[in-house]
């Protein structure tokens, strides 16, 4: 699948794991779900560790893991199903969380915005997807009146310059 980041097309260096765990694992970076966490010992993994979380879970599980971690994989199971976007910024804020975001599931190009709003920094396109049209949706808005993690002024609060 594409990785978009930025609004570029990106190659995904990331193995995921699924299944049994292998012994031993995998050069380079893995993706393990978060169901690995607790059956490994991941301060002996050497290469980057990333997880696939699941949206029916409480961030706070996350974390004992979270300072080991270079990304996290939301699903979004289906598109009227937002609990990813809750997550992501939950993620951001109470955790602290700094390193690689990613969306997957079920997205679409219209909510680009939205999702490097709560603070996504890529999304995983499914081989159908119309990159253009992701890549033209990064600037479908100049202006915002939510709050989101990037810190910038929203349009709400520029009024009072006038």
């Amino acid at each position: 699948m594409p990785l978009l980041k930025n609004g570029e097309i990106m190659p995904d260096s990331w193995t995921v794991l699924e299944g049994d765990i292998p012994s031993p694992l995998p050069q380079g970076s893995i993706i393990v779900p978060f169901g690995y966490l607790s059956e490994i010992d991941i301060n002996t993994i050497t290469q980057p560790l990333g997880v696939s979380f699941p949206c029916d879970q409480d961030i706070d599980v996350l974390k004992p893991y979270v300072d080991r971690l270079e990304l996290i994989v939301l699903h979004f199971p289906a598109f009227k199903d937002g609990r990813a976007f809750s997550q992501a910024r939950k993620i951001r804020e109470q955790l602290k969380f700094t390193g690689e975001l990613r969306a997957t599931g079920h997205i679409l190009s219209d909510q680009y915005q939205f999702l490097i709003r709560v603070g996504f920094t890529t999304v995983s396109l499914p081989e159908t997807a119309n990159i253009k049209s992701w890549q033209q949706a990064m600037n479908d808005f100049t202006e915002a009146y939510q709050p989101s993690v990037l810190g910038e002024k929203r349009l709400s609060g520029l009024r009072w310059k006038v």
